[in-house]
């Protein structure tokens, strides 16, 4: 798939994709005056893609070809050879019949070659590309092309490509922000020489230009994405808990098959010595008392609501036992933890019958999931440390194979959300990509009835305007706020007017012994409903407004009936009525969850059930990412919006069979409850952009007028999905393989034993080993700090004391090992054999002589104590990251630099405990190039990136300091990440004082599974007797 072009933004570049398992390969040229590059794929001749430096570009396009004819891939490689247009048309006709189209394109011009040899004028745009293609489902817009603005940005586009890398190869190049980049991508990580990358990104140098003239005039690219939501594999679940003497509560329900599960339950936890203490949710009173009459026994760290697996369909009449209890329950057990300090060693499972996929395909036993789907996701932000999870199965699933999942989930890491189907084991990611076209909705006829709740003003009003003015539809607003008789005057009121009209209203309304608050409330929102109304009508809109409490169902049935009656019948619903109070989650309470379901959720239920089915034909619904993704204070908000979605999509699929879709709405601008001043501080501190209003009506009108064709659809920040995109990433091995005693790995030299010493010799080489040549100071190579720990890791096996090194201690740099000439430096690591599987390890190597002194001297540069035993585990659990990631842009100008290998940071997001970074697996043997990683036991590329990361900390939080590291307490190495495995580092900033600054961090897998650990990584000040390398 190529694009050239960008026709929606008028940009210039060139994107390839090569498909998610494709090998590409990239080779230099030079024949008749030009020199260039030809990617190609292993096995087959010539190439897809070319380029040379006179800036023109060829590619192989997807158009049909003539029989008996050249091989495309050679025609490519042909006419890359080219310097112009015009050369490219007069050799692509003596090479006729091609097999296939070419795409050629210089200096912004494209030509556009068929089979017979024949080329006509592209013009400034080329779009070969498949609608489900890679290329369109990440780096699209709503309009189904490919946003190369996006894809090439600096500065927004790093969340894209790493979005992209995850689902295919690819290639990206052109002029963005007036300067001229490329990149390529993949599951194996970035695989374009650097050469060939900044050839072909100067082939755009005349575009850059043209940009930097007209930035004034550049279009504003969307703040948000559109995604649906799929399944993505993940790993078999791997036990890294021991539940032998823990107790733990299951709460169950009082149903036969609830019942039945709670003893299966029971069952397993007893095999394992774990006491069980079954609470039955039958009220918030029951289930309280049962918690402190068992905490005052003792601590029970663990627990898992089992009881939505079975709920019933009639969860709004049953809620006090279906929500209200679990929900309480929860925040007794989290706020016990919490005060008792062992939140990190607790559990928190909830077991759901959504069908295992979470509702995605509509089977769905019982929406009470969808509750406590939505409740994991928010606490396991606000409670961190817990292992929280929900777990989904079908509902007719067997109990026994439900039961033994569970506890395997208790006992294992992982994302918050598992489901499972059959033995699959499974999570829910966002796949960003355009609306699949439905059957368009007949309730959009002109002159059809649609409900709106959620009042004449805000979020909802605003797309009913559009929808109602576009399609002429006649609209009855519904709020829960009956207006009050206002003057016409007050609608023209300007802010000092508005001061004035308040300060009398409050006055008044003192006199009379009222609430001055209270009255003033009521009249501003009555401003606003009749405000709204008139925008209505200004936009051609019929549209009239009825008060209703939603929650209270005859109150629904009888407006329902009413408007059937004076209006027509009821066509389509579009759902935002909604009610938000953030607080932490201990301080929840009976009344705000009841606030918070009525508008939501048991307004929607009361609604659909009052209208006629005959007629009514969809539903559109406004939730918020805080069901889908999780929020901050928001507990019962996530609730009620998870719990929306699974609403929605029971209708899609149930009797009804509507046309249903639920929004997952990113944060407004302009209008909406995040658009509040108190609201908008706090989001925009943590860097969130806000959604345009036009952009959110748009992406409404969008998925409407495509037939509604998924049941849930997010709209958010591409960024907040990156977790999920590379959730597909296969596994390495649990932890690094072992290698025989006395083996040697790559870096070792020679071996030689001297009594209860053994020296290991290693020579490191400037000119070839690649992580001296990508790892600088002040221009000369230095050996990183973690490379140090692998020379004594390496020449501890070496030295046939153990197979496998996991755990190394009191690790310091007591002289930074630099090259300031080109010839090699051989390292001597001293191992010494201790007690207790304690090894000490030295690394040697001469310096030259100080003061008064010929010759070189020996010393003392790195040294360890390796223990060669298993480590522990490393128990600590991943929390969610609220915000966006920062890009991360490597220097090339400071003091110290990373090459390609090891830019393995893409993201931070940093605030007062320290931070998360986002880090990419690269290959080990290109690292370890040309020697390749055998034997090598440190992820050195990734621990530096992670370290890099603290320093950014340094810089950036504590006063510019420019630090590098000089020391670790403990290093922990328990798992391994794949190629291209997005992982997460997690890090804590411990101290400082004026020389040095004391971090912990820990490095985690896309599925949440710890890797590495390290505790107290010293970083200390570069000082300006540090320039010169040892």
């Amino acid at each position: 798939d190529v694009v050239l072009g960008d026709a929606a933004h008028g940009s210039r570049g060139i994107a390839v994709g090569f498909g998610r398992h494709a090998t590409p390969s990239c080779d230099a040229f030079s024949a008749e005056g030009v020199s260039g590059y030809l990617v190609g794929i292993e096995g087959l001749p010539g190439g897809l893609v070319g380029w040379n430096d006179a800036g023109l570009v060829v590619v192989a396009g997807r158009g049909a070809g003539v029989a008996g004819s050249l091989p495309l891939t050679s025609a490519v490689e042909r006419l890359a050879r080219c310097r112009t247009l015009s050369d490219a048309g007069r050799l692509a006709a003596t090479l006729a019949p091609i097999g296939g189209s070419v795409i050629v394109a210089v200096d912004g011009a494209i030509g556009l070659i068929d089979g017979h040899g024949r080329m006509v004028d592209g013009g400034t745009v080329a779009c070969d590309c498949g609608a489900l293609a890679a290329l369109v489902k990440v780096a699209g817009n709503a309009a189904g092309h490919v946003d190369l603005n996006r894809l090439l940005s600096a500065t927004t586009g790093a969340g894209v490509r790493d979005g992209l890398s995850a689902t295919a190869t690819w290639l990206a190049a052109g002029a963005a922000e007036g300067a001229t980049v490329s990149f390529a991508g993949g599951p194996r990580g970035s695989w374009l020489p650097s050469p060939a990358a900044t050839m072909l990104a100067a082939a755009w140098q005349t575009t850059a230009a043209a940009q930097t003239a007209s930035t004034q005039t550049s279009t504003v690219a969307e703040v948000t994405g559109r995604f649906g939501l799929a399944l993505a594999d993940l790993a078999p679940a791997v036990p890294s808990r021991n539940l032998a003497g823990e107790r733990m509560f299951v709460l169950v329900g009082t149903d036969s098959a609830g019942r039945a599960l709670a003893a299966e339950i029971v069952s397993r936890l007893t095999a394992r010595a774990c006491e069980a203490i079954e609470l039955p949710l039958t009220s918030s009173a029951d289930v309280l008392a049962g918690i402190a009459a068992a905490e005052a026994q003792g601590p029970v760290r663990h627990l898992i609501v089992a009881a939505p697996w079975s709920a019933g369909e009639d969860w709004v009449t049953a809620r006090e036992s279906a929500v209200n209890a679990g929900y309480f329950a929860c925040q007794r057990f989290l706020a016990a933890r919490a005060r008792a300090g062992d939140s990190s060693r607790s559990t928190l499972t909830a077991v759901t019958g959504l069908g295992g996929d979470f509702g995605l395909g509509g089977a769905i036993g019982s929406v009470v999931g969808g509750a406590y789907a939505g409740l994991c996701k928010n606490v396991a932000r606000e409670y961190p440390e817990v292992q929280i999870r929900v777990v989904d199965f079908a509902s007719a699933a067997p109990v026994a194979d439900v039961a033994t999942r569970v506890i395997a989930e208790v006992e294992s890491a992982g994302p918050v959300e598992v489901g499972w189907q059959g033995a699959s084991r499974k999570t829910v990611i966002a796949l960003a990509g355009v609306p699949r076209a439905a059957a368009p909705l007949a309730g959009l006829a002109r002159g059809s009835v649609w409900l709106v709740t959620g009042g004449a003003r805000g979020v909802t009003a605003a797309c009913a305007r559009a929808l109602g003015a576009k399609h002429g539809l006649n609209l009855v607003l519904v709020g829960s706020t009956r207006p009050l008789p206002i003057q016409e005057l007050w609608l023209t009121l300007d802010e000092a007017g508005l001061k004035a009209l308040k300060g009398q209203v409050m006055l008044d309304a003192k006199a009379r012994g009222g609430d001055p608050r209270r009255a003033w409330r009521d009249v501003e929102k009555s401003i606003e409903i009749a405000s709204g109304l008139a925008k209505f009508r200004a936009a051609g809109v019929t549209a009239r407004y009825e008060a209703c409490d939603l929650a209270d169902g005859a109150a629904v049935r009888q407006l329902v009936g009413r408007i059937e009656r004076e209006v027509g019948p009821i066509r389509g619903i579009v759902h935002g009525a909604g009610w938000e109070s953030a607080c932490k989650f201990e301080k929840k309470t009976a009344e705000g969850l009841e606030a918070t379901l009525g508008p939501k959720c048991i307004g929607l239920e009361h609604v659909v059930a009052a209208i006629d089915p005959r007629h009514l034909e969809s539903v559109v619904a406004f939730g918020s990412t805080s069901g889908r993704l999780g929020g901050l204070g928001q507990a019962d908000y996530s609730l009620a919006n998870d719990m929306l979605a699974k609403i929605v999509g029971r209708l899609r699929s149930g009797r009804r069979s509507l046309r249903a879709t639920v929004f997952h709405w990113h944060a407004w601008d302009e209008v909406g409850m995040a658009s509040r001043p108190e609201s908008r501080f706090v989001l925009e501190q943590f860097g969130m952009k806000f959604m345009p209003l036009a952009e959110g009506v748009g992406r409404f009108m969008t998925e409407i007028e495509a037939g509604l064709p998924e049941a849930e659809v997010l709209v958010t920040e591409p960024v907040f999905c990156l977790d999920t995109l590379s959730a597909t990433v296969s596994h390495a091995p649990a932890a690094a393989p072992a290698t025989p005693a006395g083996s040697c790995g790559s870096l070792v030299a020679a071996v030689e034993k001297a009594g209860r010493v053994t020296n290991v010799a290693m020579v490191l080489d400037p000119t070839t080993d690649r992580f001296l040549l990508e790892h600088l100071q002040h221009g000369r190579p230095l050996l990183p700090a973690v490379m140090g720990a692998e020379l004594l890791a390496q020449a501890t096996i070496a030295a046939g004391v153990c197979e496998r090194v996991e755990e190394i201690r009191d690790f310091i740099v007591e002289r930074p090992i630099g090259f300031p000439t080109d010839q090699s430096r051989e390292v001597r690591v001293e191992i010494e054999a201790g007690a207790s599987g304690a090894v000490t390890a030295r690394g040697w190597a001469t310096v030259r002589g100080g003061a008064g002194r010929d010759g070189e001297v020996p010393r003392v540069h790195v040294a360890a104590t390796v223990i060669t035993g298993a480590t522990e585990p490393i128990a600590a659990r991943l929390d969610d990251m609220l915000f966006p990631w920062n890009p991360m842009v490597y220097q090339d100008d400071g003091p110290m630099w990373h090459g390609p290998s090891f830019r393995t940071l893409s993201g931070l997001f940093l605030d007062r405990s320290g931070g998360w970074g986002r880090l990419t697996a690269p290959n080990a043997d290109t690292v370890a190039e040309p020697r390749g990683a055998a034997g090598w036991t440190i992820p050195a590329a990734m621990l530096d990136g992670a370290i890099v990361g603290c320093a950014v900390y340094s810089f950036v939080l504590c006063g510019k300091r420019v630090e590098v590291p000089v020391r670790f307490d403990r290093l922990r190495v328990v798992g391994r990440a794949a190629t291209g495995e997005k992982c997460t580092m997690r890090l804590f900033f411990r101290s400082q004082d004026p020389q040095q600054t004391a971090y912990d961090f820990v490095i985690f897998g896309v599925d949440g599974r710890p890797l590495v650990a390290v505790d107290g990584l010293h970083l200390a000040v570069l000082s300006p007797e540090r320039r010169g390398p040892a």
